[in-house]
């Protein structure tokens, strides 16, 4: 008999005169946590979380220190209080108050004048992910938009767009990035875990990710991290650290298949049943002789065997290592792969992410507890869909990682439009996506801007109009576990007034609709429209989930993702076109240049991702901060204490510069400079430096940004498949 749903009151009763109110933090953070508000005369005076015990079946769902700081955002001294008119020139922060009538006037006047002189695609939707939950998120302006005729759309997801193309040329594009993993509960199933770039106690990936991984390694599970940088994940819970230089995972990885393969430590059963291209009596019809997966690592159609010796100068990884490696993963089953999305974030990010998958294949470790397909999601959908936008008519879009090359050239760079107004809620681009400098010398171009925000952020300060947000506290929402890690939902319930004059970005639209005489955007009221949201899912009392706050889902029957496919592969096929995992991937081979930035092999392939600078040596990752959610949270100078911004070196490349831990540096290249403390520390790879993304872009007089602002380096570039490649970047450093 299927479980049912559980819902609980997840909080304490507060102080005399306290309304205690559950709900989660709505932005990107990677976790989705309880976070009770304590209310009293109309004000969040702290915060609390779940009290729940640990226990394996049914985790509390503990908030870490951004969650216990929502109150000091939501009464942060700088939140921004009313509509906002620029009177300075862009990016100087020079605004002055406007009513709301004149404000969204004035936006609906200039979104008709550009439509109509340029046409719909002349208008940029820069709106992200700052706000998650399934009715307030970046949806509500794209719905404006596409009713109002459409715009130019950034499409690849900054974080994940390899994972995602990568799980669609593999296991089919029914492969859902965040219900391809497996349940944290099958951890211990493992004999042997390798977290490849993936650190969930840095990064957070899940709320109870790194408890569970935890209570497998004491269980005797082995854990081994591949990463440039000894993490928290590594040092704490890790038996094996493997520093590797940024963006050559995919050589390691194709490295470690040709041992397995050459050792004769493959699970020819499970390839020859239900794979795709591993060898030539498993090519498709038509595929080129030769052409199969393990011609390729036994350098059979190219003269090179991919041997670890092959892999040892690229990696930086020692062969002898590589090997032990390849052949733990093959003999410790079941074993598992969990990579992370920082090695998909480089030159050719999709070819770690296939060759990932097909190292899992390889060993018949996909689809059985305590195994995994590579990915770091859950394994079941939960059912509860974020509300969406209908499809845009302008039919306009353009690789999210390409933002500051669309501002600059426009028609002249190939793109469908040049870009005269941005509209952008729910994000903070000019800050996150690469080449900083070059997006806000794009911004400053601009005929009109307009921003929904709590704060004046960097991208805010460069807007013509800025409209004042409310923050999650200040309306009824739902959140679901990030990434499928866990199957429960949260109600976010409403905890006190919109403050000043902030309004929900849901709102503004509908006025600014109403202005622009288009129909159907308005709706039901909030609640009313969650309650439609949940009908049909496993949430079946929509009341007891609204005052109680948590509900705690039925697990999956199965706890590792394509158990069915791989149990029953004719009553369940794979979505792929052959209804196999396809390490030869047909739809590649049949179109392998799908978005014009690049060919793709049809067979994962190690590709160089940059040509060495001598003029800047050094590789430069920028990992997640757990003192910010992206920008979110940097100008709260408490949670700065949590993770403070600096600039990762190791002692022999310190030594070289001059640079003592604790100095100032100034980190640049061609695209620009930024100035932060450095960290003199063993725990990063030779010939490798790290600042953490997110820091708020703060120029000092000469242009050089003060504040460790990373995306002043990055370069604007796209992988083949539209992924970013923040993680392929060259420097130099020197004091400061």
């Amino acid at each position: 008999m299927r479980a049912t749903t559980i819902y609980e009151a997840a909080r304490e009763a507060g102080a005399p005169g306290e309304d205690v109110v559950t709900s989660t933090c709505g932005h990107n953070c990677g976790g989705r946590c309880v976070v009770n508000a304590h209310v009293k005369d109309g004000r969040i005076v702290r915060i609390s979380t779940d009290p729940r015990k640990w226990t394996f079946e049914m985790p509390p769902l503990t908030a870490c220190a951004r969650g216990f700081g929502a109150a000091d955002r939501v009464n942060h001294p700088d939140r921004l209080r009313h509509p906002l008119r620029r009177v300075g020139p862009r990016g100087s922060g020079a605004y002055e108050r406007v009513s709301w009538d004149d404000a969204l006037d004035e936006v609906a006047a200039q979104m008709l004048r550009i439509r109509d002189a340029y046409g719909p695609a002349a208008i940029l939707d820069c709106s992200r992910s700052g706000n998650t939950a399934v009715l307030h998120n970046r949806a509500a302006i794209q719905r404006l938009l596409h009713l109002f005729g459409g715009c130019t759309e950034l499409w690849s997801n900054l974080s994940n767009e390899a994972e995602i193309f990568a799980l669609r040329h593999t296991y089919g594009p029914k492969a859902d990035c965040k219900f391809s993993g497996r349940e944290p509960t099958d951890y211990v199933n493992s004999r042997l875990m390798i977290l490849w770039g993936w650190s969930p106690a840095d990064g957070t990936f899940g709320t109870n990710n790194p408890q569970y991984l935890r209570w497998a390694h004491e269980r005797g599970v082995r854990i081994v991290s591949v990463d440039p940088r000894a993490t928290r994940t590594s040092v704490q819970m890790s038996d094996e650290h493997i520093p590797i230089r940024p963006g050559t995972d995919a050589a390691m990885l194709i490295a470690m298949a040709q041992v397995v393969v050459s050792d004769g430590r493959h699970d020819q059963a499970f390839l020859d049943r239900l794979v795709l291209g591993f060898d030539e009596a498993h090519l498709p019809e038509g595929a080129p002789p030769g052409s199969s997966y393990r011609s390729y690592l036994l350098g059979l159609s190219d003269g090179v065997a991919k041997t670890p010796e092959w892999a040892e100068p690229l990696t930086g990884v020692p062969a002898a290592s590589i090997r032990r490696l390849a052949r733990d993963f093959a003999t410790l089953k079941p074993a598992a792969l969990h990579c992370g999305y920082a090695p998909g974030r480089t030159g050719y990010g999709e070819q770690f992410h296939r060759a990932a998958y097909a190292l899992c294949a390889i060993t018949g470790n996909i689809g059985i507890p305590g195994g995994n397909s590579g990915c770091s999601g859950g394994a079941r959908n939960h059912g509860i869909k974020r509300l969406g936008a209908p499809p845009n008519p302008a039919n306009s879009r353009v690789a999210s990682t390409l933002l500051a090359d669309v501002l600059a050239r426009g028609r002249t760079g190939g793109y469908p439009a040049d870009i005269k107004m941005v509209y952008s809620a729910c994000g903070d681009l000019a800050n996150q996506a690469p080449n900083v400098n070059k997006i806000t010398a794009g911004l400053e171009g601009l005929e009109f801007m307009v921003v929904h925000d709590h704060f004046l952020t960097p991208t805010a300060r460069y807007a013509d109009i800025v409209l004042p947000a409310t923050t999650f506290w200040e309306r009824s929402d739902i959140h679901t576990p990030w990434s499928g890690a866990g199957h429960y939902a949260i109600f976010m319930r409403q905890a006190i007034q919109p403050m000043y004059e902030c309004r929900n970005d849901v709102d503004i639209c509908a006025d600014l609709a109403e202005r622009l005489g288009l129909v159907g955007y308005k709706r039901v009221d909030d609640v009313e429209w969650l309650r439609e949201i949940c009908a049909g899912t496993d949430v079946d009392d929509f009341d007891a989930f609204r005052e109680r706050g948590l509900a705690r889902l039925p697990a999956p029957e199965d706890p590792v993702a394509f158990a069915d496919e791989v149990s029953d592969p004719a009553g369940h096929p794979f979505s792929t076109p052959s209804g196999k995992i396809e390490i030869y991937s047909i739809s590649i081979a049949a179109n392998p240049d799908p978005h014009g930035l690049g060919r793709i092999p049809s067979i994962p392939t190690w590709i160089p991702p940059h040509e060495p600078d001598p003029r800047h040596p050094l590789e430069l990752i920028s990992p997640k901060s757990r003192a910010r959610t992206h920008s979110t949270h940097d100008n709260r100078a408490t949670l700065a204490r949590v993770d403070r911004q600096d600039v990762w070196i190791h002692p022999e490349d310190a030594a070289a510069r001059g640079i003592a831990d604790g100095q100032l540096a100034r980190v640049f290249n061609q695209r620009g400079a930024t100035i932060v403390p450095a960290r003199v520390t063993d725990r990063i790879a030779r010939g490798v430096v790290s600042i953490k993304e997110g820091a708020w872009f703060t120029p000092g007089p000469s242009g050089t940004d003060t504040r460790g602002c990373v995306n002043v380096l990055t370069e604007d570039r796209a992988s083949p498949c539209g992924a970013p490649t923040y993680n392929t970047c060259l420097v130099e450093i020197a004091p400061a």
